[in-house]
Parts: C-alpha cells; sequence; structure tokens
C-alpha cells in the first residue's frame, strides 16, 4: 500500500500542459518516422518529449511516485504524447466530438472506432482519452463509438465498426475471450484490435493485437498485504469480495491471487462473494445481502468504485458500522462521504487505485503504432499501486461522478466536459 496526496494534481496538469506545443517532429522511442503499415496508410510516430513534463503525467496517472523508467517502453511512448498541449481550436473539436457517435477530428485517414461496455462518465472519459490521444496524430480523420450493455450488443459493435472500414478499434472488453471471435473477424478486415483496464488472459496478439491492463494478480496480492499489514486482520476474521459482470476475467485473476496471498500470510477468508455487473443496483443488492447474511466482514474489496456509495448507503440504512473498503478507481462522491466521517465514530478506512481510464491513451498509441507497421508487445501490463485515502482527496467543487485527475484529462476538458 501506498499513501499520497492530491498536491500535485495541479502542478502535474499544469506541468504536462505547459510544458510544449503540440509537435509531430524529432525522435520517440516508438520507431522510425514514416512507418507505413501493410494498409499503405503512411503514419508519423515521432514526438518530441520533454522527459520532466512525461514523469509528471506519469506520477499523476498511477497516483504515486512511479519512474518512468520502471514502465514498458510502449507506455513510456504514450504517457510522452499524452503531454502535448492543445489549442482552443483542438479542445472544442474534442469536446464537439466526445458529444457524437462519429465525428471528424482531422483530415487523415486513419478511422478509430470505439467500443464500452457502459454508458457512464468512466466510460466517456475513456473515450475523450482516446480523441485527446488521437490528436496527436494528423493522420487520424474520423472516430466513431458505440456504447454497449452485453456480449450480443458488444460483438455487434465490433462488426459494425470493422464493416464500416475502422482501421483501429479500441475498448473495454468486460466479456472476455468470449470476444474472441468478432476480434479475429476485424483483424481479418485490417483493423488493429486493442483494449485497456482489463485483461483476457487466454488469447494472444491473433485475437487482441495489444492489451494495456493493470495488473490484476499483483493487485489481489497488493488488496490482501493491506487487510493483514494494514488493518490487521487475521485467519479469524472474514472479508467479502463483490464481482463485477458474472465470470469477468478481471475479477477472477483478482481473486486467485487475493485467495492465494491470504493463505500464505494467514489473513482473513473470503466469507460472502456477489456478482454485481459493475452497477448501483448491483452493489446495492449484494450490500443488502452481505448484511443480510450475517457473515461479519471487516473489509469489503472490489473493482470499481463508482457504484460503492451504495454500498455505504445499505450499511447506513441497517444501523450497521461500515466496514473498511477496498476499491479500484477513483470516485469524487465516494471520496466525499469518507472524508465528511473522519474523525467521527463513523469513520472507516477506504483504499483505492488510480481511474484506470488513462490507459486508453496507451491503447491508442500502441494501435497506431502497429498500423504504422512497428513491433509492439501484445501485452502491456502496468502497476497498479493501492492507495490509502487521506483527508484532500474529496473535491468539492466537482461532482460527485468526476473520476479523477489520474485520467488525464486536461482541467480545460473536464471543464468542458462537466457542463
Amino acid at each position: 500500500m501506498v499513501t499520497t496526496t492530491r498536491a500535485r494534481r495541479a502542478l502535474s496538469l499544469g506541468a504536462a500542459a505547459a510544458a510544449f506545443a503540440l509537435v509531430l517532429a524529432g525522435c520517440s522511442g516508438s520507431g522510425d518516422a514514416g512507418s507505413t503499415a501493410s494498409s499503405g496508410i503512411t503514419i508519423d510516430t515521432s514526438f518530441d518529449a520533454d522527459p520532466a513534463a512525461t514523469q509528471d503525467l506519469v506520477d499523476l496517472a498511477f497516483g504515486v511516485e512511479t519512474p518512468v523508467d520502471s514502465l514498458p517502453a510502449e507506455a513510456v511512448t504514450g504517457f510522452e504524447r499524452a503531454t502535448a498541449e492543445l489549442t482552443d481550436e483542438q479542445v472544442q473539436t474534442a469536446l464537439d466530438c466526445w458529444k457524437q457517435p462519429e465525428c471528424t477530428i482531422g483530415d487523415g485517414p486513419v478511422h478509430i472506432g470505439i467500443f464500452n461496455a457502459v454508458d457512464n462518465l468512466w466510460q466517456t472519459t475513456a473515450v475523450m482519452d482516446i480523441i485527446l490521444q488521437a490528436m496527436t496524430y494528423p493522420e487520424v480523420g474520423k472516430i466513431s463509438y458505440s456504447f454497449v450493455a452485453d456480449l450480443p450488443s458488444a460483438q455487434a459493435a465490433v462488426r459494425s465498426l470493422a464493416a464500416g472500414g475502422a482501421n483501429i478499434i479500441i475498448g473495454y472488453n468486460a466479456f472476455g475471450a468470449a470476444m474472441a471471435p468478432v476480434f479475429q473477424e476485424a483483424q481479418a478486415a485490417g483493423a488493429v484490435v486493442a483494449t485497456y483496464t482489463g485483461e483476457t488472459p487466454d488469447v494472444e496478439g491473433d485475437v487482441i493485437n495489444n492489451q494495456v491492463y493493470a495488473e490484476a494478480c499483483d493487485a489481489g496480492t497488493g488488496m490482501a498485504e493491506v487487510t493483514v499489514d494494514d488493518l490487521g486482520l487475521t485467519d479469524a476474521d472474514q472479508i467479502a469480495f463483490l464481482f463485477g459482470t458474472p465470470g469477468n476475467p478481471q475479477d477472477t485473476l483478482v481473486t486467485g491471487c487475493l485467495d492465494e496471498s491470504l493463505t500464505e500470510l494467514k489473513g482473513p477468508e473470503v466469507g460472502f462473494q456477489q456478482d454485481t455487473d459493475w452497477s448501483r443496483p448491483g452493489v446495492a443488492a449484494a450490500a443488502s445481502a452481505l448484511i443480510s447474511s450475517g457473515v461479519p466482514a471487516q473489509a469489503v474489496l472490489n473493482t470499481y468504485s463508482d457504484p460503492i456509495p451504495q454500498l455505504i448507503n445499505a450499511y447506513d440504512q441497517a444501523g450497521v458500522p461500515v466496514p473498511a473498503i477496498l476499491t479500484w478507481t477513483e470516485m469524487n462522491e465516494l471520496f466525499g462521504m469518507w472524508e465528511e466521517r473522519v474523525g467521527t465514530e463513523d469513520e472507516f478506512p477506504l483504499y483505492y487505485t488510480n481511474a484506470l481510464v488513462n490507459q486508453a491513451r496507451l491503447a491508442t498509441t500502441n494501435a497506431m503504432s502497429i498500423l504504422a507497421g512497428e513491433e509492439i508487445p501484445a501485452r502491456t501490463a502496468l502497476p497498479l499501486p493501492i492507495i490509502k485515502a487521506e483527508p484532500g482527496v474529496y473535491e468539492a467543487d466537482l461532482p460527485g461522478d468526476f473520476p479523477g485527475w489520474s485520467s488525464l484529462i486536461p482541467e480545460s476538458v473536464m471543464t468542458g466536459m462537466l457542463e
């Protein structure tokens, strides 16, 4: 577990945004300029990066100090491009594009197609990250995207994007290997397929050209260590784990390594587990079931913070003290609920991670590099530090669904998104 504060937010965003104007000349670690993919599209992948601005942005992205040289080379290339300054005109173009299922951001021949599992601010922030990263490439012209609710609609979306001529298809794959056939169809149609945030562990590059994801197993181990080292729980105690969508590969990896680590550490037992679809109704139902079960869970773990306020509300309504909460991603409403209880008898420990959506930027750069004919690994695995909440984490002037500055959306853009 790592403790940090939000103090570097303004510095990091300001340094990254003001470091230099958007330029597409010079050299970067992503390969030679002017690479040409088998599609015949010439893409200039060079970028003049400021190392100090890149380091500031990386620290912001992970929520803690993270040396640039500890990351995969292709991830560094993506973060470098994320430091590019946007003109006022580009900010407006990005906001206009973000509000439409299809838009044009330039005159280039590259068409990027996006699919997302849920239509909420966390997912739409990922869409904005893709748009902003795409704007660092003059070769990108058209962007289109659709929100999907289930496996059939996700499959249909990918097929539609491929049929529509998308050169790159990017999305958060919540459905695991079940998406493999449509991804392979898309590749056969000439598209580069890239995903972010969730790993699909049982497929290779012939299914997904590049996956950008947090090390879910390491996160499971880290959660186990927090329960033992920070919370002082033992094998006499019990905790609960709330799954997202049933059988999703991310939670399967997390819980597998969590259980193994808890056994090694002689830590608490997972005494309750229930699917939630990562939704507020799902978490509310799971919380009620947990309280009714009588399982004395001293900590509740999950991998998405957005619906966690429903967990807190359920405990409050039942008149039961809120247990420790360990969750992935950031959520301003959750931070506010936690912070107003600090120093009171209702205080509870809270641990979280960075917003994760910044990975959409890296997936975009990796896909562009692949389209340019460069060698990019099939997997870009990133660390996922667990952060202990501290007073000041709540942004009182921002709405409850604000996903955190680690999403790497510049303040000028976020202001427009929240209007």
